[in-house]
């Protein structure tokens, strides 16, 4: 796969999981996190846009507010629980953090 394909799949990604952080701050998730939720949400999908038009610095930016993401969200749902759709948007992190890995390594100028 092309960096620029690998950079559309995160963007794709990054969007779906924004929407998704969105939707569950709006509808389902307990009051102490729906703000941070949202705003997670308004971010990854920003990202999603930037990512898809910019270069190394969308994509790494990306990755830090993914790896972020991943490390707050994850460790409050250790301790606290929370709906259901949180293990669902780490796993679309994950999927993220690794296309934005792979875009990085491929010799694309477009990455």
């Amino acid at each position: 796969m092309t960096a620029t394909k690998l950079k559309n799949l995160m963007s794709v990604l990054l969007i779906a999981t924004g929407v998704l952080h969105l939707a569950v701050a709006v509808i389902g998730a307990p009051a102490d996190i729906r703000v941070p939720l949202a705003v997670f949400g308004a971010i990854y999908a920003a990202l999603g846009v930037w990512v898809r038009s910019g270069g190394k610095p969308a994509v790494l930016t990306a990755l830090a507010a993914t790896l972020t993401g991943i490390l707050l969200g994850g460790s409050n749902y250790l301790q606290n629980g929370g709906p259901a759709t949180l293990p669902i948007m780490f796993l679309i992190d994950v999927a993220i953090l690794a296309a934005g890995a792979m875009a990085l390594t491929k010799s694309d100028k477009s990455a």
